[in-house]
């Protein structure tokens, strides 16, 4: 007999359902305990007891409703990860003082240079939040089936961008909108990886063809970001989708191929200008040009050299360290705050990738694990290359350090990107019944 319409099995599933908070597993739980129930009553049946009786066995044997709901409870729970919103509140905080010292300590013939730092990032913070809280109870996975949809979006944007937006220090895609302005290029490497989880998840790389389509998938974006130009977002772009490639199970061979290709599209680049060549090489020798193209190399290893471990306080200005405030915020926390700050944030830092990598390594929906850990190389990338650069051990990409550094583009794409891996943390134990 089926236990369907029932009135005790009834009262014993909504009371089940009831402690059960996760209401987007509610159906599943009916589902799953009235096979459980149909399967136990049949076999009361099968024995020779009474239709009632063998309802009342298969209660007793299913257990305390209150027990049951309150373990299935504790399975399909959907809290978010507080560590890793922690991790990244302490960030932002971190980088919120940052500039509010700048800006503070400022002298008057740079408050031009800085203006109102704290104000604008505030207000991109507000923005961020706001656009995040609308994915709280967003699945993740109904977004799988337009990533096509999102990496056409993406190219057609990035392409439109060359037209319709303005042109700051050289490179393209800010749109601006009184005193606030976005980067509309820099923008879509969150979406462009966040599509490329959708295509290659389950991708066949053994077939050739899908292999070179996937090849040109990931390098198209790559030609656009260095064209606009920007090196920094299209290396920062690429390591993280050669990540999703790998983990989704492209070839290694395949791989050295497709470096080779762009590495001689980057020299291409990187020979088309005199001055590229002089910037990228000046800090393999910056003694070799010490007030030209070497300046900030010795200027950056003169200040972490002389910062102390408590550092020196308020006199760092605009003349003494360029762009104190976006590419150099780590050596002016370093040289106003000392070592000791430097290196708590470099904990902090190592902490949240690690966070961001373990929730990647445990997802079990493969489309989540893509999405997460291509995530988590757009940050780990972005912060090595930062880390690098001002500690003169690299050359110069101009690359933000996130949640750090000024910039609301990159404040808009870092809180998005939490907001993306908290939700598959938050799904990782409810299964996908519906789609749109």
């Amino acid at each position: 007999m089926s236990a369907i319409g029932n009135e005790k099995i009834d009262k014993y599933i909504n009371d089940v359902c009831n402690r059960v908070k996760n209401k987007k597993v509610h159906k599943l739980i009916r589902v799953e305990l009235l096979c459980h129930f149909d399967d136990i009553i049949e076999d009361c049946l099968d024995k020779g007891i009474t239709k009632e009786d063998a309802i009342n066995q298969a209660i007793l044997r299913m257990g305390p409703s209150k027990v049951v709901g309150d373990d299935l409870n504790k399975t399909h729970k959907t809290n978010s990860d507080w560590l890793l919103l922690s991790i990244t509140t302490i960030l932002v905080s971190f980088g919120m003082f940052t500039l509010a010292f700048i800006q503070k300590n400022s002298p008057m013939n740079s408050l031009e240079y800085y203006p109102n730092l704290l104000g604008k990032s505030f207000f991109y913070l507000i923005i961020s939040i706001s656009i995040s809280l609308l994915f709280i109870k967003l699945d993740y996975r109904k977004l799988k089936k337009y990533s096509k949809f999102i990496y056409a979006f993406s190219i057609l944007s990035m392409v439109l961008a060359f037209f319709t937006t303005k042109t700051v220090n050289g490179a393209i895609g800010y749109i601006q909108i009184e005193n606030f302005s976005f980067n509309l290029i820099s923008i879509n490497t969150l979406l462009l990886i966040s599509a490329l989880a959708g295509i290659f998840d389950n991708y066949d790389w053994s077939n050739k063809k899908h292999c070179f389509i996937g090849i040109l998938l990931v390098i198209a974006p790559a030609l656009i970001f260095i064209i606009s130009p920007s090196l920094s977002d299209a290396t920062i772009y690429l390591l993280s989708s050669f990540t999703i490639m790998i983990i989704s199970g492209f070839k290694v061979r395949y791989l050295i191929l497709t470096l080779s290709s762009l590495f001689a599209i980057f020299s291409a680049f990187l020979l088309s200008e005199a001055y590229r060549i002089e910037r990228f090489f000046a800090f393999s020798n910056p003694s070799k040009d010490p007030s030209g193209a070497g300046w900030i190399y010795n200027q950056l290893s003169s200040l972490n050299l002389s910062a102390g471990i408590l550092g020196q306080g308020n006199n760092l200005t605009s003349i003494t360290l360029p762009e104190a405030h976006t590419d150099f915020v780590f050596t002016s926390i370093i040289y106003s705050f000392g070592w000791i700050a430097g290196i708590i944030l470099l904990a902090v830092i190592l902490g949240f990738i690690i966070r961001i990598g373990f929730i990647g390594a445990n997802t079990k929906d493969s489309y989540g694990k893509l999405l997460v850990s291509g995530i988590c190389s757009l940050f780990a990338v972005q912060f090595l290359l930062s880390i690098l650069a001002n500690l003169s051990l690299s050359p110069i990409l101009s690359v933000n350090m996130p949640f750090i550094s000024y910039g609301g583009s990159q404040l808009l794409i870092n809180i998005l990107s939490i907001a993306i891996i908290n939700n598959v943390y938050k799904q990782r134990n409810t299964p996908l019944i519906s789609t749109f």
